[in-house]
């Protein structure tokens, strides 16, 4: 591919290396993308890569952890022990109903390629950036069910939360192709996040239920 024109619009060069790889990393894979060609496509000199990230595995876990801790920023409070649960639900539940496209569109191929096939680096950064948000919300979770900490069944309860609204996230595409416009507006999705709030009172309500029964 040859490489872009300079523009002054573009973003600076470790943006651009890591857009890019995304983009391809996503399309192709890890093992299939040469150095050269992120840089030929980022329109940044050859050693760009080695200047910002060290190597290609350095690139790739920055963009690997970018998303996650991006997503992770727009948690922030969700645990705050001031917020009622129904708060503290829509504040976690929230950020998976955004709409995936662009360059969010790409990242989300490429974890959809590391779920499939996980790597070392995507499982090292799933430890650092998603797993503090996962134990905050297994302790939120265990203050309202009434157990001192999480035990197993509080972080099965955990994962299934997180499942329940990541659904909308990932398969969007499929959802559109079976109910066309289902979450077309804003107002379709605000209320959706109102039953996933629902629902989610209800799964801990009938936990705390089975342990006092």
């Amino acid at each position: 591919m040859p490489p872009r024109k300079a523009s002054p619009e573009l973003p600076d060069p470790r943006h651009r290396l890591i857009l890019e790889a995304t983009r391809l990393f996503a399309e192709r894979g890890f093992d299939a993308v040469t150095t050269r060609e992120i840089c030929a496509s980022a329109d940044v000199n050859p050693g760009a890569i080695h200047y910002h990230f060290g190597d290609k595995d350095g690139l790739y876990r920055e963009v690997l952890r970018m998303p996650m801790e991006a997503m992770g920023a727009q948690f922030a409070g969700f645990d705050d022990p001031a917020l009622d649960l129904a708060a503290a639900l829509r504040r976690f539940l929230a950020p998976f109903l955004t709409m995936v496209d662009g360059d969010e569109a790409a990242v989300m191929r490429l974890y959809l390629r590391e779920l499939l096939d996980p790597s070392a680096a995507f499982a090292q950064t799933l430890q650092q950036n998603v797993g503090p948000h996962h134990h905050a919300l297994a302790r939120l979770l265990a203050r309202h069910v009434g157990v001192a900490a999480p035990d197993t069944a509080i972080h099965q309860l955990a994962y299934a939360l997180v499942a329940m609204a990541h659904d909308y996230c990932v398969s969007r595409p499929c959802m559109e192709a079976l109910t066309p416009g289902l979450l077309a507006d804003d107002p379709e999705r605000k209320a959706l996040l109102e039953r996933l709030v629902r629902w989610g009172l209800a799964l801990v309500h009938h936990e705390r239920e089975q342990r006092r029964s």
